[in-house]
């Protein structure tokens, strides 16, 4: 049977152990608030019909597109994902927490809102992929936003 200065050592070892650990794991923290903020709700249940060989969405100016295989978005969004979106019609639609798929030059880029702000140019979006380390180093104008994810089918 272990003495108790033997078990002192032991569950000091175990709690420099972990710390060490944590450290090391690059802001991998689990004490870390590392949460993403959830999207905005837009569409409601009464917009929803489900039928034994369908479900109809009840949503004017609904957009389509299909997800390519770049992984920034994984594990919400995968190749292959169907996104629907509706095109917001002023700045104010677009919260912090949405998925948005926007025009970067020659590109659509489906990335999370992480910031909105100000400056001298107007509102803007700072984004990042869910997947990504850092988000991205652009600021994302309203002109180039398309659409705000509202459904993601798999």
């Amino acid at each position: 049977m272990l003495n108790k200065k033997t078990l002192i050592i032991a569950v000091n070892m175990f709690v420099i152990g972990f710390i060490v650990s944590v450290v090391a794991s690059e802001g991998n923290n689990p004490f870390s608030d590392n949460s993403i903020d959830s999207p905005s709700d837009r569409i409601t249940a009464e917009n929803l019909h489900v039928f034994a060989d369908r479900v109809i969405i009840d949503q004017e100016d609904l957009i389509w597109a299909k997800i390519k295989d770049t992984h920034s978005m994984e594990p919400v969004l995968n190749a292959g994902s169907i996104s629907l979106e509706l095109p917001p019609v002023v700045p104010n639609d677009i919260k912090v927490g949405d998925i948005i798929s926007f025009k970067q030059k020659d590109k659509m880029i489906v990335h999370r809102v992480v910031l909105i702000g100000e400056d001298k140019e107007g509102w803007f979006a700072a984004t990042k992929g869910d997947n990504n380390k850092e988000p991205d180093a652009y600021k994302v104008r309203f002109s180039q936003v398309r659409g705000v994810l509202v459904g993601i089918l798999y």
